[in-house]
């Protein structure tokens, strides 16, 4: 009983010693761009919690504040009413350009696909319980993060198969109750946008409210300003001693900014503006007048701040009164060919405004990175400094290279050619993860397969030179049914050094009821990016993850305005002809000579004979 008992009291003391740490890491890429990455980091106290049953009303396990500690009170209620041991939410916007940038940050794990992606473990005696519980999952986040999750319904969710993935996110998590199991459900929304509204709540979980530490960098018209931009939440429960659970949050926002572009901007009031005539670059070695212009390159030799990029300094330490360094700063720079910069300010009443207190150079430590701690109650901010902006710290690229189009031009049938290429001298390994609406009936039966090695530089099909089984190791398909689930494929697939392997496959286009169309449908229609999980050949875990480009399909779409021009002329034409026999019944043809009798008989007639009358007998008298 003693050792229950200290277990639980032990852990958290060190969890309120390290509750919350943030890091914020930034580096100068090729043609002057750069990548900078804010990484928080929050866990609560250890807590029992019980599994939610429905028909309790309240939740039985403590909410209480010393369990939630810097953890998000917000959050807590939501994951435990749903029995969500596992929660991972990616919004995402722009294309990442693996040629100049490298690798994506963190190696993928924290990034998603275009517009929102949703992952969740949850714990339920059946499939059809955590179908519930996932519905009120996403429901709850829809108006928590402002975004539409409670678009998502079983027609677009999948549960993907793949064992090692299913290890990994199950790794440390175990069920309540031994007669419940855990499900991995997820789905996408490509085409919902990302904005301030998505940014405001997202700060909000922070203990710091974005008021303070690097949070106070997050401004959302610079943020949402960048080339590519994605924020995440992946959030663990990590149980020891039965139900005695805490939770861990780990936020991330990542950005690739454009230094020249936010420079113009910064020195035109923040309003984009064309560059004057006089004030363009152009080569001189090529045809130069009012006419034409060759413009050169962006210049290479710059100086700049990150308060003027970003549009705020960074205002102080996250938390104060701690032992422990909270806000940290990690900038990743050639030393050769840059120099940075660390700048203190002030507010100061006397001089009614902000004042410098110390301007110092940083130099980097082990291979060009530099460790900053952000430790004193003032705004910080960082000044950049090159001789030549295309030197950069080294880019490492990533291990796999993936296109994904569409084929054919029908309204009816298309198809998708996809390409994989292993640019690593190295064997490769890979689980392939695409999910297609219903409305796409896809036919697996026509994949053909084509292989290119660059060694031997020739190209053969899987018509009769090689075999799918050399490459394609496992295959997992689930076809769509309509309106109820999308068709769901993972292949595991093995790529030889220098190799690239196409993949084609057709499918038919549905009909859509006349409701089931959005706004704009001549638009098109988004269908969500591809994940491509690449594997540890020796542990069989996740290396690295990437995502395709999102697709947009378009349908067989009816004429909208017909069924509206149909009613306009019938409606018309109806009025003519009624106004026509309504004249025709209701009013009496009469001749002219009975016209006049009538006309003296009415009582408008008799009137005017009467005042006439008295004006002549007047005009008598006189």
């Amino acid at each position: 009983m003693l050792v229950n008992w200290f277990v639980p009291v032990l852990l958290s003391v060190v969890h309120v010693m390290a509750s919350y740490n943030e890091t914020l890491y930034l580096k100068p890429l090729p043609r002057n761009k750069l990548m900078a990455s804010w990484d928080f980091d929050i866990e609560s106290n250890p807590k029992k919690i019980e599994f939610h049953n429905e028909s309790i009303s309240a939740v039985k396990s403590s909410q209480s504040e010393d369990h939630f500690a810097d953890f998000p009170r917000a959050l807590g209620p939501i994951i435990q009413s749903t029995n969500t041991r596992e929660l991972h939410i990616r919004f995402t916007q722009g294309w990442w350009d693996s040629e100049s940038w490298g690798k994506l940050p963190k190696d993928g794990l924290r990034s998603g696909g275009t517009g929102v992606e949703l992952w969740a473990i949850i714990e339920a005696g059946d499939i059809q319980a955590a179908r519930k519980s996932w519905n009120k999952l996403t429901n709850s986040l829809s108006g928590f993060f402002c975004a539409s999750l409670n678009f998502i319904d079983d027609s677009i969710t999948t549960f993907p198969q793949h064992q090692s993935q299913q290890q990994q996110q199950h790794a440390h998590v175990q069920p309540l109750l031994s007669t419940n199991r855990l499900y991995l459900l997820r789905a996408s929304l490509p085409s919902e946008p990302i904005c301030t509204e998505n940014l405001t709540p997202y700060l909000k979980l922070l203990p710091s409210r974005g008021k303070a530490g690097i949070s106070s960098l997050l401004e959302g018209h610079k943020v949402f300003d960048s080339l590519w931009h994605g924020m995440s939440i992946d959030i663990e429960s990590k149980c020891v001693d039965g139900n005695f659970c805490s939770f861990s949050m780990h936020q991330s926002v990542n950005s690739i900014v454009d230094v020249i572009k936010s420079m113009n901007k910064k020195e035109n009031g923040g309003i984009p503006r064309p560059t004057p005539g006089e004030e363009l670059r152009c080569d001189p070695k090529k045809i130069n007048n009012i006419w034409q212009c060759f413009p050169l390159n962006d210049p290479t030799e710059l100086t700049w701040e990150l308060g003027d990029l970003l549009g705020r300094k960074i205002k102080g330490p996250a938390l104060t009164g701690t032992n422990y360094p909270i806000s940290n700063v990690i900038i990743d720079v050639d030393k050769e060919f840059w120099k940075v910069r660390v700048s203190k300010f002030k507010n100061s009443p006397e001089n009614e405004g902000e004042v410098i207190i110390t301007r110092h150079e940083i130099t980097p430590q082990e291979e060009g990175r530099i460790h900053f701690t952000i430790d004193e109650a003032c705004e910080y901010d960082f000044m950049f400094e090159t001789s030549d902006s295309e030197k950069t710290s080294s880019i490492e690229q990533p291990p796999l290279k993936v296109s994904r189009s569409l084929s054919g031009y029908s309204q009816g049938q298309g198809g998708f050619r996809i390409s994989f290429k292993n640019p690593s001298d190295e064997k490769i390994k890979f689980v392939y993860f695409e999910v297609l609406p219903w409305y796409m009936r896809l036919y697996f039966n026509t994949m053909s397969m084509e292989i290119t090695s660059e060694s031997s530089s020739s190209s053969s099909s899987n018509s009769g030179k090689i075999s799918e089984s050399d490459f394609i190791k496992s295959r997992y398909y689930k076809p769509a049914i309509d309106r109820k689930r999308p068709s769901h494929l993972e292949l595991t697939i093995e790529l030889p050094p220098h190799t690239t392997m196409t993949l084609n496959y057709q499918f038919d286009k549905s009909l859509l009821l006349y409701a089931e169309y959005p706004p704009d449908a001549n638009h098109g229609f988004a269908i969500e990016p591809a994940v491509i999980t690449v594997l540890d050949l020796n542990t069989g875990e996740s290396a690295y993850q990437l995502r395709t480009t999102s697709l947009l399909v378009t349908l067989p779409t009816p004429d909208f305005s017909m069924p509206y021009n149909v009613i306009i002329l019938t409606s018309t034409v109806m009025a003519l002809v009624f106004g026509s026999v309504f004249n025709l019944l209701i009013r009496r043809v009469v001749t002219e000579e009975e016209l006049e009798k009538l006309a003296s008989k009415s009582k408008l007639s008799l009137i005017v004979g009467n005042i006439k009358s008295k004006i002549n007998s007047l005009t008598k008298k006189k």
